[in-house]
């Protein structure tokens, strides 16, 4: 709303008939905005809670302890409970059935980004065919809930991490000598890096399916391709969520 709408509204003369029907128009169409907002905040945290109740019994009546744990962790992380069962849905059938109505797991194009994930073990001939699809479609699931609350998942899914660096004149050799002197020093910086509760479900997840296949795999490999896996989710989000800001269409967060 401009200041010429405004014109008129001091000292008792009013505004004028055509500004104040553009300041009602304006007013209207903004509490409409505001109520479908709240509207789709609250179907939002209804389905959030109605997850959080599906993973919580999970944890109370699952046998695989070791599975619980990394859930529990991943929740503590405050990571959205609809990507976490996404996540854990992949070889757990009884996840699978409560879930159905609540995760509706469209698959969406794919990117050369999420392309090289899916690879992985799409080409890995020494795994059966239908494990092959299963993984896949679980894929396409997971970047599907990425993109259905992706401010949360994009605020919780990262740690704050202490790296060291050695400070190097490579880049400046004209540096003054009294500055040069803490070239090659030990430093420390942080970084943000895939949180490790998240790696550490996702591979626990892909490592008991693998089980259940009768299928062996190294749990640090499978950690290296949940990074990756993560990694390349969590940019495809970030670069989609960016793009429906600049086109005014992004969804309201956590």
């Amino acid at each position: 709303m401009g200041l010429e709408d405004f014109v008129g509204f001091d000292q008792g003369e009013g505004m004028d008939a055509a500004a104040f029907e553009r300041f009602q128009e304006r007013m209207k169409r903004a509490a409409a905005q505001i109520k479908a907002i709240r509207k789709e905040e609250k179907k939002r945290k209804k389905k959030e809670d109605e997850l959080i109740k599906i993973l919580l019994r999970f944890i109370q009546h699952s046998k695989k302890k070791d599975l619980v744990l990394v859930i529990s962790r991943a929740l503590e992380q405050n990571l959205p409970a609809n990507y976490i069962l996404s996540i854990v849905i992949l070889g757990n059938e009884d996840i699978q059935k409560e879930i159905g109505q609540y995760l509706m797991l469209k698959a969406p194009k794919n990117t050369p980004e999420n392309e090289a994930a899916l690879i992985f073990f799409r080409e890995d001939k020494s795994l059966p065919l239908k494990v092959r699809i299963e993984i896949d479609q679980w894929i396409k699931g997971l970047m599907y809930q990425a993109s259905e609350n992706p401010q949360k998942l994009l605020r919780y899914a990262y740690d704050i991490k202490e790296v060291e660096v050695e400070t190097s004149n490579d880049e400046d050799t004209d540096a003054p000598e009294e500055e040069t002197q803490f070239f090659g020093e030990k430093q420390t910086k942080k970084v943000k890096v895939i949180s490790e509760r998240l790696i550490q479900l996702t591979a626990h997840v892909i490592f008991d399916f693998l089980g259940q296949n009768k299928i062996e795999e190294d749990m640090s490999k499978l950690k290296e391709f949940s990074e990756f896996l993560q990694k390349g989710i969590l940019k495809k989000t970030d670069e989609d969520l960016n793009s429906r800001k600049e086109l005014g269409g992004g969804k309201a967060g956590d």
